[in-house]
């Protein structure tokens, strides 16, 4: 199972990384661990953490420009390179003015780099739901916008999030139930074939109430500093 990290802005000095990475590395587990960095500097502790255990990435890229960009980040940066995938998608970007046709840039130009991409999807509302069935529709048509131009020879780059943004605890979270998550999961394995992991505020609480369900992994947002949930996540 892939648990991503999303450390978001919580740490916030080299040391705060170092630390916890070292109590991470410590963990007698299966599972994988998906670190996602930022600000995209922080990777260069790849260099210090020496281990194949982790997959080291970053929270976001900007789409290739013609013109030069005042405070993005791009991949031709120096240290890009080292990062073994990005988020792209994620929910709280769309408060700070993305939408569906920037991230269908962003998934689009970074086609011929040498990154996982883990994309982020849903039916892009703030309005709790009881009903899959409600969403669906508007789901698969934005995800269907987001990949339409994938190509083939890049599917293997691709793992999917699904992550309703009224799930969020930044916005309320209004947890999904457990039928709602099963009728999407028979959607989706219906209709594509990409890794499936799951977003929304995951914890230890959610791992009992979702047990059984067939997600490839998790994205964990707060959870992720804090080493006593990740032990209860992975026991």
């Amino acid at each position: 199972m892939i648990l991503v990290l999303n450390f978001k802005t919580y740490f916030q000095k080299t040391k705060d990384y170092l630390k916890f990475i070292n109590s991470l590395k410590k963990l007698k587990t299966k599972n994988h661990f998906w670190l996602a960095f930022n600000p995209y500097f922080y990777l260069i502790l790849k260099r210090k953490i020496k281990t194949k255990k982790f997959k080291i990435g970053i929270q976001n890229l900007s789409f290739l420009s013609e013109k030069p960009q005042t405070g993005e980040t791009v991949y031709e940066f120096e240290l890009i390179n080292q990062a073994d995938f990005v988020l792209l998608g994620h929910s709280e970007r769309y408060r700070l003015g993305e939408n569906l046709e920037i991230v269908k840039r962003k998934i689009d130009s970074l086609q011929t780099k040498k990154l996982k991409l883990i994309i982020f999807f849903s039916e892009n509302s703030y309005e709790p739901k009881e009903d899959f069935n409600q969403v669906k529709s508007l789901t698969q048509e934005n995800l269907n916008f987001l990949l339409k131009d994938l190509r083939r020879e890049n599917f293997n780059k691709v793992l999917l999030c699904y992550e309703p943004w009224w799930a969020i605890s930044s916005e309320g979270g209004k947890i999904p139930s457990k039928k709602f998550l099963e009728d999407f999961l028979n959607w989706y394995k219906k209709n594509y074939n990409f890794p499936i992991l799951y977003g929304g505020s995951y914890n230890s609480k959610l791992k009992e109430e979702y047990q059984g369900l067939n997600f490839d992994g998790f994205v964990l947002g707060r959870a992720s500093t804090q080493i006593e949930e990740i032990k209860k996540i992975i026991s």
